[in-house]
C-alpha cells in the first residue's frame, strides 16, 4: 500500500514538512477542471442568466451603461393566463387529431374515386356513362370497400342528376353520418 502523503523532518529542527503525493495533486486538479467545465457549460446554456423580456432586441455591442442595482429590477412581462370559461358558455368543439385524420383519409378516398378510378372505368367501358354502384370503381383502385373512415358507405351520384359539365360526385356524410356541413364531397 502506497501512502498518499509523507512527512519528513527538515534538518535538526522540530518543524515537520508535509509532502503531498503527485497522484493526489492530479486528482484534485482534475476535480477543479471538471467543476470549471460544468460551470462554463451552464453559463453558455444560459442557466445562470436571467430571462430577457420577449420584446428586448438582442444586442452584441458592449453597453456603456451601468448595470441596475438588484433593488431596482425591471419587471418581466409574462403572458396572461387563459380566463376560465363561464358556466353558461358552450365549450368550443375542436376535432381531435384522430377525427381530422379520418376526414383527410375519406377526402383522399373520394378524390381517388373521382380522379383515378372513374376515368379508368370509363376507358374500360366505352359507351357507358356511369357505373351502377360505387363498388364497381374499386377494381381500378387499391380498395376493398366503399366505406369512409368512419365505416359508413360512401354514396355516388353520376350522370344526368349533376350540374352541367359534371360527371360524377362521391359523398361521405362525415363524422355524424347525416347530411350536414361536415359532409365530404368530391366531384368531376
Amino acid at each position: 500500500m502506497r501512502p498518499s502523503s509523507t512527512t519528513t523532518e527538515a534538518g535538526s529542527g522540530s518543524t515537520r514538512r508535509r509532502v503531498v503525493a503527485p497522484r493526489t495533486v492530479l486528482v484534485v486538479a482534475a476535480l477543479i477542471i471538471g467543476l470549471a467545465a460544468v460551470l462554463v457549460a451552464m453559463f453558455e446554456r444560459g442557466a445562470s442568466r436571467r430571462p430577457e423580456p420577449e420584446d428586448a432586441a438582442p444586442s452584441h455591442a458592449v453597453s456603456s451603461q451601468r448595470v441596475p442595482s438588484p433593488t431596482k429590477r425591471t419587471p418581466v412581462l409574462r403572458p396572461a393566463l387563459p380566463q376560465a370559461a363561464s358556466a353558461n358558455a358552450a365549450p368550443a368543439e375542436r376535432p381531435s387529431a384522430r377525427a381530422e385524420t379520418k376526414f383527410v383519409v375519406t377526402q383522399m378516398k373520394a378524390q381517388k374515386y373521382v380522379e383515378e378510378a372513374y376515368p379508368a372505368w370509363r376507358n374500360a367501358h366505352p359507351g357507358k356513362e356511369c357505373p351502377v354502384q360505387l363498388i364497381e370503381l374499386n377494381e381500378y383502385m387499391e380498395d376493398k370497400d366503399v366505406n369512409d373512415a368512419w365505416g359508413r358507405p360512401m354514396r355516388m351520384q353520376c350522370g344526368a342528376g349533376l350540374q352541367p359539365g359534371k360527371r360524377i360526385k362521391v359523398i361521405s356524410y362525415g363524422r355524424d353520418g347525416e347530411r350536414s356541413e361536415d359532409d365530404i364531397r368530391f366531384e368531376e
